[in-house]
């Protein structure tokens, strides 16, 4: 079991653009025998497969250096055309060894992470290893990466601040709202059925708001979204009836290229506080509907800022993520070698056991006989005890001895 043998495939949102990493993601259904055929016809020793929206990791742990050949046979399973498998290949990195574990170390604890610092990973990343686990098909090796990746990720985020501070849009948005200290029965409207409205709506749900109303321009996505949450819905239609109802405060994010709300939709609202959290890039809300009083508008150009400061205190944790994991490859190779002698050494107490029913039962078998029932039980349990106290002693000298001849080697 030696370090080299752990290799990597690497596909992500910096080499391809992510729908071609959309087309590598196995569907769910096939998955597990996707990967047992994979293992069996590439004569792999392990294999764990990490599927994410901005990446996919192939991890192996074989001896034999993975050729061209064996990927072409890999990337078969995905039923790439021409041009697209002819873009994996020429953009896959290959890692193997030390260079493979520090790879699958910087992934785990978000430093290659499309948002740096993003704790899904970790999640991702076992669910992965889990799997593999379950199925038979991750061996010694890839255990104890699996095992070392999630516990180091863990630890660098509990030590450092590479996750400290929020730093998407759908976060600060949030956190921005919250601090509105609207009540829980306030009148929200959410414009518009995007990711990133869904994304703060799992907040607001969270949080313990009901009284939202969801309009888009299509019905199927409104009528989704409010379906997920329980809320109400409505097309865009309808927006000048819903904000003569006198929203506490609006969640817009449009695909709009002309300003949804503007100085006509800020004369329809009744007078009194609004508070407007606008996502749209561009802007959902013009320079006239702001200049409505006692509005409060958050967007992109304030939150934007915000993510900037909170990325700086990330980016100031990146040396000590490295720290770890330096003292995390040195921890990997001690455990390979640990393995290495755990396995080397696993026959030794039943060989230890053997020894003592042959001496018991062959060769003073007919001295134990001549003696008394109780004399004969004090010596079985005699025996017994040493089997069970002193077999660590040997095993523990020869892993010593082997541990130190693998060190030098």
């Amino acid at each position: 079991m030696k370090p080299s043998s752990l290799q990597v495939l690497s596909i992500d949102f910096r080499s391809v653009p992510l729908e071609l990493i959309g087309a590598l993601h196995l569907d769910p259904a096939v998955k597990q025998a996707q990967l047992v055929d994979w293992k069996a016809a590439l004569e792999l020793e392990g294999l764990v497969y990490l599927s994410t929206c901005n990446r996919v990791e192939f991890i192996f742990s074989d001896a034999t250096y993975f050729c061209t050949g064996r990927m072409h046979r890999l990337l078969q399973a995905f039923h790439l055309n021409a041009q697209q498998l002819g873009q994996v290949i020429s953009s896959v990195k290959s890692y193997r060894g030390e260079e493979a574990m520090t790879h699958l170390l910087r992934v785990a604890c978000g430093l290659e992470s499309m948002v740096l610092g993003e704790r899904e990973i970790i999640t991702q990343l076992r669910e992965a290893f889990d799997c593999s686990t379950e199925i038979r098909i991750a061996g010694d090796h890839l255990r104890i990466t699996g095992r070392l990746l999630i516990e180091t990720a863990k630890r660098i985020f509990t030590a450092t601040a590479i996750g400290a501070k929020p730093v998407s849009v759908n976060s600060l948005g949030w956190l921005s709202m919250a601090e509105w200290g609207l009540e829980k029965e306030a009148l929200i409207l959410m414009i518009g059925a995007s990711q990133t409205n869904r994304n703060v709506a799992r907040f607001m749900k969270e949080s313990g708001y009901h009284n939202v109303t969801i309009l888009n321009r299509s019905e199927s996505p409104a009528q989704q979204l409010a379906s997920e949450f329980q809320w109400k819905w409505a097309t865009l239609d309808a927006l000048p009836h819903h904000l003569k109802r006198g929203p506490r405060a609006i969640v817009i994010c449009t695909s709009s290229t002309s300003p949804i709300l503007s100085g006509e939709e800020a004369r329809i609202i009744p007078s009194g506080s609004l508070h407007v959290l606008d996502l749209g890039l561009p802007s959902d809300t013009d320079a006239v509907f702001r200049m409505r009083p006692d509005t409060h508008v958050v967007d992109l150009s304030v939150l934007n800022t915000q993510i900037d400061a909170n990325l700086a205190v990330r980016k100031s944790a990146i040396a000590s993520c490295e720290e770890h994991i330096q003292e995390a490859l040195t921890a990997y190779q001690s455990r390979l070698q640990q393995r290495q002698v755990e396995i080397a050494m696993r026959e030794l107490p039943a060989s230890i056991s053997a020894i003592r029913e042959t001496a018991l039962g062959e060769i003073f078998a007919q001295d134990l006989s001549r003696l008394d029932d109780e004399t004969r039980d004090l010596i079985g349990r005699i025996v017994g005890y040493m089997e069970k106290k002193y077999v660590g002693v040997p095993m523990k000298l020869a892993r010593k001895a082997v541990l130190d001849q693998l060190r030098q080697s």
